[in-house]
């Protein structure tokens, strides 16, 4: 039986950083490329609604865009910024994630470094850095096993995921499945979610399968086992959940 790790308010708030932080990068890389695909394709009007989605900052043109969102390390929106952040929250965590892990996030900066000196304007320029932070995942999973720190990297991990889903108008289904994902960690890393907005949290994630599911074209049960993109949450519903979201957790 392990004894239960001691940590500090700093430590534990650095690892929810960390993990919210690296998924950030991934998330944002994935919705990024599927963006150009469509700037390229025409349909500048998708990227119009990625941008109003995570706040971003605005330009003349999509290709100025697409470079601040890779490489503006002052736009805090883009994936240099948070591969940044990343990096900062895990060299204060070195040695509870180990230099193995640390080694996948500083490969991760380095070629972003090096894609924005090339001038790459294509989003799968950074691929490696997707690889990398699935790597990072693997080596913190490894190295940190059965430890509170991993659990809350975990749900810094998630937490963001969720937040991002619920923005860009994922099925409900998907944000339910994450929802679960969120709530293991959360209950192994000791005293590190506020109960009360947690069961809220539970209360609006009903709410919103039943609001989505009306609102289509097909049956409740069958909108469940769908996967496909459908209309997202509707509004006060879809801020309170994300204002929710992100006061859960006391770090």
């Amino acid at each position: 039986m392990t004894r239960p790790e001691i940590l500090s308010v700093a430590k534990a708030n650095n690892l929810y950083w960390l993990g919210r932080y690296e998924e950030r990068v991934y998330m944002t890389l994935h919705l990024l490329r599927s963006c150009y695909d469509k700037m390229l394709d025409g349909e500048s009007s998708y990227c119009e609604t990625f941008k109003a989605r995570l706040n971003s900052q605005s330009f003349d043109n999509l290709e100025d865009w697409t470079m601040s969102m890779m490489y503006d390390e002052y736009n805090f929106s883009s994936v240099a910024y948070a591969q940044n952040m990343a990096m900062d929250n895990g060299i204060i965590l070195r040695s509870d994630i180990h230099t193995e892990t640390l080694g996948f996030l500083e490969m991760s900066l380095s070629r972003i470094k090096e894609a924005k000196a090339l001038g790459k304007k294509n989003p799968a320029e950074l691929q490696s850095v997707v690889d990398w932070s699935l790597a990072f995942w693997g080596a913190a999973e490894h190295r940190m096993l059965g430890s509170e720190s991993i659990d809350i990297m975990r749900l810094g991990r998630w937490i963001e995921h969720l937040d991002v889903i619920i923005r860009f108008d994922y099925p409900a289904n998907r944000l339910a499945k994450v929802w679960d994902a969120i709530k293991i960690p959360a209950h192994r890393a000791r005293g590190i979610i506020d109960g009360k907005i947690e069961r809220q949290i539970d209360s609006m994630m009903d709410e919103s399968v039943d609001s989505i599911a009306t609102g289509g074209n097909f049956p409740m049960e069958s909108y469940k086992d769908s996967d496909a993109f459908f209309a997202g949450l509707k509004e006060p519903l879809k801020s309170e959940l994300l204002n929710a979201l992100n006061q859960m957790v006391i770090v």
